[in-house]
């Protein structure tokens, strides 16, 4: 699952539930939940308590395993640049394990 697929999945669980009252059952602010809904990726932090509400595993929107990633100054991102930066990191935290079994050798 993607990203992308969190915003259909958000507004599918509110229903007809007002914005506020679902904001308030996840533990964020209307304005944070209405922005996910929009399409802007969350922080990590947010992204969490929005999956616990949902019942699903953070992970499955990350598409990039385990690793997690926190944007500090500018909280959303386009999706093309967190798809970008993820496989950047993917990438070098393999050939940082490659390189860290053939050094052993």
């Amino acid at each position: 699952m993607e990203i992308e697929k969190l915003a259909p999945l958000l507004l599918q669980r509110r229903g007809n539930m007002g914005i506020r009252a679902a904001a308030a059952e996840i533990g964020i602010s209307p304005t944070t939940l209405s922005r996910v809904e929009k399409g802007n990726i969350p922080d990590v932090g947010t992204l969490e308590k929005i999956c616990t509400w949902l019942g699903e595993e953070s992970a499955k929107f990350t598409g990039i395993g385990g690793l997690q990633i926190a944007f500090k100054n500018k909280k959303s991102v386009p999706p093309k640049t967190a798809k970008s930066l993820a496989k950047l990191i993917e990438k070098a935290s393999q050939q940082f394990s490659d390189h860290l079994s053939t050094a052993g050798h």
